[in-house]
């Protein structure tokens, strides 16, 4: 591992854990408020009301919870305490110091000391020695020792029961206040109570009075326990706090100015010493005072005096500011605040600890009392150990109560005694106790992690190909399983309780628990434990077939295997036999508490327990049963309300059935036991006040309804509740706002465009808890636009927890409610996975990819997917650091076909279906006559309408209403209530089968068809008979009515359909058919009506004339049921073969068939807004995506679409068209602000900035197979298969100029920097170089003409055809070419901006650095593993090359050391291109993993990437690398993508202004003069000669080396020499101050005139000026433009003396 972990967090993970190891504690800053009742108060409202919120709004991006706690609040009138209500609470209340202490993070306890100390609490439990001192005092009368025998009796308690004494077995006899109290009314126990009170005052008081008289006061222990017991409430408060600790405690005196004398003086002095012990202890930052105007015997403060409302805006501003310093103190270096940079350590070790202490509660309780499993496991387990062999796991299954648990936990404390010699690590996990073990992916993610950093397997934490899927974790944890094994010293232990809890999902493969492996090597041990019995959990069979040996599997309810566990006492008015069952036994529990809180309180506490998911924590608990509207109000729980005393008592009472447990930061109250639930439900929860819970737990995350109902509320109300307030309504406000703008650290929340969570700032618990209330709430449409389709709901579950999470959490969704934007919201998770769990920032770009063309063409601009993806888009907008973001849509709706199927059983075929109002019940029919209501995602039925006494004939659903009519053979119509399953009305007014059935008139009719051919119109509340049509001749086979206008249309077997009014009953139209009408259907808009009839034939008219429109064809077997879908444009039919066919009715073709059926389809239903088909065959049901997202507008279209506004057509034209060519070829101009994009014969200009199409050229006879911008963008070059190539004027849209030189299909366009010329090639081999404007051929190469560039010089061509070589030739002569070559083909090639450079890549895994003048090789980078595949460099960094290679990596080269810089590794396949910014800092790349990756070159690290899910060819970026661009295989979308937050800046590239040149001007020039003679006679001269005469002029062009065994002569070379003595003489001066050109010429000349006078004949004439000057022009190009004048008088002058030379020479 990289970096280092802490070895406490690693021994904890590996479960060598002990006391002392430190878990995390939870971000919770809990104060407890310690002040009198009668003082303070205003103060201590102050702080529930402002400091606390303020506080919280602070600490809310750092996840810290703030909770005040005031005991007094809701304890009723000033004048009593709760104490004096109930004595024994004042253990709760010191329990409850103590519980602030250990969980908080910093401050726990505030005092507000006041003028009075009060008066001592009435004690519970009176020393035997000083009870009985005082009875015998002389003092008490008879009534008071009756008083006190009556509510005393004698008990032996252990010292450390009251915290007397240190020896916490000793014990003594006592004195214990009787509870009888509580059965008393209030008024009759508070009398009594103060005169117990009184008598314990006087009496103590005398006592130490008389000690002191004696001189015992400050010796004796006696005097100690006597002081004890007189301690008021505060002082037991402020003892327990300072002996907890001095620094996290805060104080503030209160003073008045008016000071008057304390008439108890013993009290007083009391006072004072609290006073000194807290300024002594505390430091001077801890306590503050403040002084108040007014007298003392006031002790009140008035919320109307000015003087007051400053004194507590100064109590405010001071706490407040106090918490704040001390608060950051404290947590500045707290490691559970500070985030590590281990995140994966820190997520797992967190988890690990809430399962750990769940453990050590299970310990701590000590239940398990004997058994023999442990023994019987180790023996099998140690004999297996030995032996080396594989095992399978072991189960331990039992009913509730049975100690499944306790024997877990101790088979996980005695693991470690069986293996001496070996290290034991083991691994606990409770199913379902938090949201990582509540999943088998998520548990099983968690567990392979944590598995990993127990054995240091870096690859581990996140493999570089991790995706967290189902298929790949479960293979990564057979994998680990079998590192292990290899692994001699150690051994691993899983512990899995309570298996059965873990959520089964349609995501698990082959079934929920196929992950448990049946063989684990010899050193793997797992021990799970279950309720339900192995047949019954989702084993496959040869994993049920294994589980089910003896060896690994104990059943408790077996004798041998029965244990014995300690039954807990929960209170002394219970006695529970040792032979109740523990079923029993919680039911005893459940009554006491009944009793003593009263049903309605006790109720609604444990029903809220039981609707939460994981737990409530103490807070949330407290707004959901403690009013705030009355702060001194007595809150009673027999009303079902609590407050912090009542509930804090509570809950202590409860230990044994509740558990606090530690999870994400939060205390969580939840059952110790799933019985307990179990109960809950029985006893306290329906369904509606279930649903009430549910909703009243989600507006604690979600509070905009309560908010929106408190504005609601009636002026009384808030003057009422103003009255009793201290903030005023300018703080309120404040308040509010404060809490409004609070959010993450992140700050990654994009709630403007959803209304509904405008306020909503996600945290852990968002994520963990509320989305199950709000999906339980039965509010589909909020819960989808808060939760799970609200874009910062899914990045707070990815960031917070983990992508695989969230698809658990989606999958959990998907098996409660069918929705179609749910489905598409999974299906882009599950898409995204693998990316998503190796790159969580990518969420938003790929909920933008999948969902950006689907939201374009809803027709509601604020429907819950456009927000989403509008919500996504203004997150990446506002991300810090470099992110794609994709600005176009190119993926296809990510729904499957076929989302769903369902089988119901029982029911034989199905003979009719339609869907509830709920969307999320399917009602169906069946030859029994009972009609069936199912839950379609759980698959179960739900109700059975019992009513018909035949088959149901014909179901309908009322729009926008609850009722469902069913017909029936039975000649009755039901009308029924779907959601109370009520039978509203009965008709019975046929007399004989009831064919059809619907409703009209704004569902106030029914209307009903029948086979005497009759239509029968009923009122739908009463049954009583409206109207009667008997116009048909046949049995009526469908009514329809047309909601619209209210028109009825009835279809018969007399061959008629027939349409009528009904407002009057009279007949419209009548249409005649051919054969009897066997069914009709209507479109939604009134317009199509489709007929099926007895000869099979589908006729579709129109419903208003009935012209008939076409005969819909394409059927093979009889049709058995039809179906308009809602979009007014196709029909669904089921037939006899099993399939489902759609048609097209607009143009009449069959466009899709479905998959087959168990059996002939026999309904078929179309949801609204055809979000799902639904077809039945036998008892098959299957639900398939039926919304026509294909079916897109042309994406280059500029009209607009009929019935759609400016701005969707707008929107429309970015949008994919199944009916459009692929592209061929794109390309971007200079300036990166135009792209050109060739798809079929088309060219289409788009903006990329924007991305808008401008513009659309169509001109090409065949497909465009090239183009190019010109370099000054005015043009653009187009060339085609035609044999054509087009210039097109961009400003002008038309043809300038088409070159038709070429006599094959055009294969690559290229225009020159000086935007006159173009050069194209032809699949030929040919080559032309032609002026644009004019099409005048300048050039005509022959060579290969795939891949072709031109150097920014204009000097060189360069082209491959990815053989071996490269070419390059000369623009400039026509005879200047070279060739390169590489060991394999060249895949790539690249020209440097200079011109100087060309870099080849080849499959030889090699690099070459090629100079482009010359062609000589500079450089060569090797490094590369595989076939190099591209290659780029920057405009401006002229030494930096990257290149990528099928090896997956890039590498960034220097091009003239070739030295590698940096390799690049971050893709998964070989790379298929790569792309550099003009400055050169950013490069992206892209590969056949169908990613792009952006790199920073300076660092070599990733900056961002994204995955496209489809395969591209071909890429290319603008200048900033702002925009990417991607060509996709086969695909007529053209993506463009943002790179947000760029790196790169902007280079403006230099402009080439071409001078005014004639077209001959441009031409290359001619080859030189051949000198094949020349060469011939070179021969004849040797080395010596040529070293004599020429050495010193040509050493700077050829350097010609004399060898000295070389000088020998050849046959003629006297003669040679002796001849060329005759022009020695006359050449010297036309020899001096020669350059090597001139020299080169010079030499040419005299071997022309030695050939003359060895051939004895003349030389050839030769234009020397003319030459000389054509070999100064390729001087001039060699030179900078300052130097041209100087150069042209020296030439001149050279050229003047080589003239007068030449004319000098006689002529032999």
């Amino acid at each position: 591992m990289a970096v280092p972990i802490d070895e406490g967090v690693l021994n904890a993970l590996r479960g060598m854990d002990n006391r002392n190891t430190r878990l995390p504690k939870p971000l919770l800053i809990k104060v407890y408020i310690s002040s009198l009742k009668e003082e303070f108060c205003q103060e201590r409202r102050m702080l529930l009301e402002l400091v606390g919120p303020e506080l919280q709004s602070l600490y809310d991006d750092r996840q810290i919870e703030i909770e005040i706690v005031d005991m007094h609040f809701g304890t009723g009138p000033t004048k009593i305490t709760q104490i004096e209500q109930d004595p024994y609470i004042m253990r709760d209340y010191l329990h409850e110091i103590e519980t602030c202490y250990n969980n908080s993070k910093s401050v726990f306890f505030i005092a507000l000391i006041g003028h009075s100390i009060g008066r001592m609490p009435l004690p519970t439990h009176v020393d035997e020695d000083i009870y009985t001192r005082i009875l015998g005092d002389t003092n008490i009368t008879d009534n008071e020792s009756s008083l006190l025998n009556k509510w005393y009796a004698k008990s032996v308690q252990k010292a450390t029961e009251i915290g007397h004494g240190t020896d916490e077995n000793s014990s003594r006899y006592q004195y214990v206040l009787k509870q009888d109290y509580r059965n008393m009314s209030l008024e009759k126990w508070h009398r009594e109570c103060l005169q117990l009170l009184d008598i314990f005052e006087r009496q103590l008081k005398n006592i130490v009075q008389s000690l002191a008289r004696d001189g015992k006061l400050q010796t004796d222990d006696f005097t100690g326990r006597i002081q004890k017991l007189r301690q008021t409430q505060i002082e037991q408060e402020v003892n327990r706090a300072l002996e907890l600790s001095n620094d996290k405690i805060l104080t503030v005196f209160r003073e008045w100015s008016s000071q008057l004398t304390n008439k108890d003086l013993d009290a007083g002095e009391r006072l004072r010493k609290l006073k000194d012990e807290l300024t002594m202890n505390l430091s001077a930052d801890n306590y503050t005072t403040l002084v108040v105007s007014g007298k003392t015997d006031e002790y009140t403060i008035d919320t109307e005096n000015e003087d007051h409302e400053s004194y507590l805006s100064k109590f405010k501003n001071k706490v407040s500011d106090k918490l704040r310093i001390l608060i950051e103190e404290h947590i500045a270096n707290d490691p559970d605040v500070i985030k590590g940079r281990k995140k994966t350590v820190q997520e797992i070790f967190h988890e690990h600890a809430t399962h750990l202490r769940i453990l050590r509660d299970h310990q701590n309780a000590g239940s398990l009392i004997s058994t023999e499993v442990p023994t019987i496991i180790r023996q099998n387990l140690l004999a297996n150990f030995r032996n080396g062999s594989r095992h399978a796991p072991y189960f331990i299954c039992g009913p509730h109560g049975s100690g499944k648990s306790a024997l877990i936990v101790e088979l996980y404390r005695q693991v470690t005694e069986w293996f001496s010699s070996k290290r034991v690590h083991r691994v606990i996990r409770f199913a379902a106790a938090t949201p990582r073990s509540a999943y088998n992916l998520e548990l099983l993610r968690v567990i392979c992690q944590q598995i990993s950093i127990i054995f240091n397997i870096p690859e581990g934490y996140l493999p570089k190909d991790a995706s967290f899927d189902p298929n790949y974790i479960n293979n990564w944890f057979q994998n680990l399983l079998r590192r292990i094994e290899d692994m001699n010293n150690d051994v691993l232990f899983l512990f899995i309780d309570d298996l059965h809890l873990l959520n089964p999902l349609d995501c698990d493969i082959v079934a929920a628990l196929s992950w448990l492996p049946t063989s684990l090597p010899w050193n793997v041990q797992l021990i799970c434990s279950t309720t339900t019995a192995i047949d019954q959990l989702k084993f496959t069979p040869m994993q049920r077939d294994r589980f089910r040996s003896t060896e690994f599997l104990f059943d408790l309810t077996v004798a041998e295997n029965r244990t014995e566990l300690r039954k807990p006492i929960m209170n002394n008015t219970i006695s529970v036999s040792d032979d109740i069952a523990f079923e029993q036994f919680l039911e005893s529990q459940f009554d006491y508490f009944e009793k003593f809180y009263g049903k309605k309180g006790f109720g609604r506490l444990a029903a809220y327990i039981t609707c939460a998911e994981y737990g409530l924590t103490e807070t949330e608990l407290l707004e959901l049963l403690m009013p705030t509207d009355e702060p001194e109000a007595f809150v009673e729980t027999e009303h079902g309300n609590f407050n912090f005393s009542t509930f804090k008592r509570i809950h202590n009472e409860m230990s044994f059935l509740l558990h606090d447990k530690i999870m994400s930061g939060k205390v969580l109250i939840q059952w110790r036991h799933t019985y307990c639930a179990h109960l809950s439900q029985q006893r306290y929860m329906d369904a509606q006040s279930t649903r009430a819970m549910h909703i009243a737990i989600a507006n604690i995350f979600f509070q905009q309804e309560g908010e929106d109902a408190e504005e609601g509320s009636s002026e009384q109300e808030t003057e009422e509740s103003d009255k009793h307030s201290v903030v005023s309504q300018k703080e309120k406000d404040n308040i509010s706002t404060g809490r409004k703008s609070s959010s993450h650290h992140n700050d990654d929340t994009s709630t403007f465009y959803n209304p509904i969570a405008v306020d909503v700032s996600y945290s852990m618990r968002h994520v963990e808890e509320s989305w199950h209330h709000l999906m339980r709430s039965d509010d589909t449409a909020k819960f989808k636009q808060i939760a799970v389709c609200n874009f910062d709901f899914l990045l707070a579950a990815v960031q917070t927890v983990s992508i695989s999470y969230l698809r658990c959490l989606i999958e959990h969704v998907r098996c409660y409610l069918l929705d179609r934007d749910i489905e598409l919201i999974y299906y882009t998770i599950r898409k995204s996975s693998d990316v998503l769990t190796r790159d969580p920032m990518q969420l938003g770009s790929q909920l933008i990819s999948w969902l950006r063309p689907i939201s374009e063409h809803d027709e509601n601009d604020n429907s819950l997917l456009s927000i989403t993806v509008r919500s996504a888009t203004a997150w990446c907008d506002g991300y810090a650091v470099p992110l794609l973001v994709p600005l176009t849509g190119w993926l296809p709706a990510p729904l499957p076909s076929q989302i769903r199927t369902m089988t119901v059983s029982g029911t034989g075929p199905i003979r009719e279906i339609c869907v509830a109002p709920s969307r999320q019940h399917l009602i169906l029919s069946t030859n029994s006559g009972d009609v069936q209501k199912w839950h379609i995602m759980s698959n179960s039925l739900e109700y059975i309408f019992k009513g018909h006494t035949a088959a149901v004939t014909c179901m309908y659903v009322a729009p926008q209403s609850d009722m469902l009519l069913t017909s029936s053979e039975d000649a009755t119509v039901i009308v029924w209530n779907v959601t109370t399953h009520e039978l509203k009305t009965h008709i019975k007014t046929h007399t004989s089968l009831v064919t059809s059935v619907t409703v009209g008139v704004n569902n106030t009719l029914v209307i009903s068809g029948d086979e005497d051919s009759n239509i029968i119109v009923s009122d739908i509340n009463n049954g009583k008979l409206k109207q009667k049509i008997t116009h048909h001749r046949g049995p009526v086979s469908s009514v329809k009515v047309c909601g619209a206008c209210d028109v009825l249309i009835s279809s018969s077997h007399d061959k008629t359909i027939c349409l009528w009014s009904l407002e009057d009953y009279t007949l419209l139209n009548s249409m005649q058919m051919c054969s009897p009408v066997l069914r009709i259907d209507i479109s939604c808009d009134s317009v199509f009506l489709l007929a099926h009839c007895e000869d099979n034939g589908l006729y579709l008219r129109t419903l208003a004339t009935g012209k008939e429109l076409h005969t819909l064809k394409g059927h093979k077997s009889r049709i058995r049921t039809i179906s308009i879908a809602k979009d007014n444009q196709r029909a669904v039919v089921g037939c006899e073969d099993t399939r489902a066919l759609i048609y097209d009715m607009h143009s009449s073709k069959l466009i899709r068939s479905m998959p087959p059926n168990p059996g002939p389809v026999t309904a078929v239903y179309a949801m609204d807004n055809d979000d799902f088909l639904i077809t039945v065959g036998g008892n098959k049901v299957t639900f398939y995506s039926f919304r026509n997202e294909e079916l897109y507008v042309h994406p280059y279209s500029h009209n607009q679409r009929r019935k759609r506004s400016l701005k969707r057509s707008l929107q429309s034209q970015r949008s994919p068209s199944t009916t459009l060519p692929p592209i061929t070829c794109f390309d971007v101009s200079r300036d990166s602000q135009l792209v050109a994009i060739a798809s079929g014969r088309s060219v289409h200009i788009m903006r990329i900035n924007t991305p808008e199409y401008q513009t659309t050229f169509d001109g090409h006879a065949g497909p465009v197979s090239c183009l190019s911008f010109a370099p000054n963008g005015e043009y653009l070059v187009t060339g085609s298969e035609d044999r054509t190539v087009n210039v097109w004027s961009l400003t002008l849209g038309q043809i300038t100029n088409t070159f038709k030189g070429h006599n094959a299909p055009v294969h690559c366009v290229v225009v020159l920097m000086d935007s006159r010329r173009v050069i194209s090639s032809d699949r030929d081999s040919n080559l032309y170089v032609w002026i644009a404007d004019a099409g005048n051929l300048l050039q005509t190469i022959q060579g290969p003409f795939r891949w072709l560039a031109i150097t920014n010089n204009m000097k060189f061509a360069v082209s491959t055809n990815g053989e071996n070589t490269l070419k390059i030739w000369s623009l400039t002569r026509e005879d200047e070419k070279y060739s390169v070559s590489h060991s394999d083909e060249i895949t790539c090639f690249t020209i440097t901006a200079d011109s100087l450079y060309i870099i080849t890549g080849s499959r030889d895994m090699s690099l070459k650095v090629w100079q482009a003048t010359g062609g000589k090789l500079a450089q060569v980078l090797v490094g590369h593993t595989d076939a190099v595949t591209c290659a780029a460099v920057s405009v401006t960094n002229k030494t930096q090359v990257i290149s990528g290679s099928k090896d997956t990596n890039l590498i960034i080269w220097d091009l003239h050391t070739g030295e590698e810089i940096h390799t690049l590794a971050g893709h998964l396949g070989p790379v298929i291109g790569v792309k550099v910014s003009a400055d050169g800092s950013t490069a992206v790349s892209g590969s056949d993993d169908k990613t792009l990756i952006v790199w920073e070159t300076k660092r070599g690290l990733a900056l961002t990437s994204l995955q496209l899910h489809v395969p591209f060819t071909h890429f290319d970026i603008s200048l900033e690398c702002s925009r990417i661009l991607v060509q996709l295989v086969d695909s007529f979308n053209l993506p463009v993508i943002c790179l947000h937050n760029t790196p790169a800046q902007y280079v403006k590239l230099p402009t080439y202004s071409a001078p005014a040149r004639d077209v001959e001007d441009l031409r290359p020039q001619g080859p030189k003069r051949q000198m094949k003679r020349l060469l011939k006679k070179e021969v004849s001269l040797d080395t010596y000669t040529w070293q004599k005469k020429y050495g010193h002029l040509t050493s700077s062009v050829m350097m010609a080396q004399v060898d000295e065994r070389l000088k020998r002569r050849f046959s003629v070379s006297a003669s040679m020499e002796e001849i060329s003595k005759i022009a020695e003489m006359k050449t010297i001066t036309s020899q001096t101050n020669l350059g090597p050109e001139q020299a080169a010429l010079a030499q040419s000349q005299h071997f022309d005139q030695l050939e003359a006078l060895w051939n004895k004949r003349s030389p050839p004439r030769r234009r020397h000026n003319a030459g000389l000057s054509r070999q100064t022009s390729l001087v001039e190009d060699r030179l900078e433009s300052s130097d041209d004048d100087e150069y042209h008088d020296e030439r001149t002058a050279h050229s003047k003396t080589s003239s007068r030379s030449s004319l000098q020479q006689p002529i032999i």
